[in-house]
């Protein structure tokens, strides 16, 4: 069965949270995924194989193949959130990944990520090219940070190799103000290390109903943008 390819605009960062050297469309290793990428993976997997779930023993191999974004070839590269903002450097990565001028599209989808809190900029810059390019790219946005999505109490003990029950419940309330600090604070209560890798595994070990917790998130919404996404790219690709 083939893979499918998918470009994550949002990642592109290691493990070790730095920018990654990796070549435009090269498959990303699984220890390099970042856990954006992670739960990009656990959207589709459901919508390409019958609605059957996710679970962690896929984490290393689904059909799903998380491709390296293309790069701007500018003298110096932006930064994703710029360009992100930008209608015309979107395009340009859009174009490259699903209508190349020659030859075939190198990925089946791209997605696009963002941080609620500031997203507005990128909201209207995916709107103009999807309208430009006839494209569907889904721009998904947790909120307030992607902490929102990963932070639970069993996810942080199973990632981090902790006892049943030694980790104490997040506060909702500080989810919703600033997940990233809420993460440190119940990482602070056992010394645990607030890092790429340690994000990433979290995105494999949260749960499907904690994914799904809290509505204000905006998990609920990424499994019909990207079944609208996939079905809109196969559409384009059937004429």
């Amino acid at each position: 069965m083939k893979a499918f390819r998918v470009v994550v605009l949002g990642e592109g960062k290691d493990e070790s949270g730095k920018a990654r050297t990796l070549a435009p469309f090269t498959p990303v290793p699984h220890a390099q995924q970042g856990a954006m990428e992670i739960l990009v993976r656990r959207g589709l997997y459901p919508l390409l194989n019958d609605d059957q779930p996710w679970h962690r023993g896929l984490a290393q191999g689904d059909g799903i193949t998380v491709l390296q974004p293309p790069a701007i070839r500018v003298p110096r590269a932006p930064a994703m959130v710029e360009i992100l903002a930008d209608p015309n450097k979107l395009a340009l990565l859009v174009s490259a990944s699903l209508r190349p001028v020659r030859g075939s599209a190198p990925a089946d989808l791209l997605v696009a990520t963002h941080d609620a809190d500031g997203a507005d900029p990128a909201i209207k810059a995916v709107t103009v090219v999807n309208a430009s390019l006839r494209t569907q790219v889904p721009l998904l946005l947790p909120a307030p940070e992607i902490q929102a999505w990963l932070t639970r109490k069993r996810a942080i003990e199973m990632a981090y190799d902790r006892p049943h029950c030694s980790v104490p419940e997040p506060d909702e309330e500080a989810l919703k103000r600033d997940a990233k600090a809420e993460l440190q604070r119940l990482l602070g209560t056992f010394g645990g290390k607030f890092d790429a890798r340690m994000q990433a595994r979290m995105a494999e070990f949260v749960s499907s109903d904690d994914l799904g917790r809290y509505d204000w998130t905006g998990w609920g919404a990424v499994p019909e943008l990207l079944r609208a996404a996939i079905e809109a790219e196969r559409a384009h690709r059937a004429v």
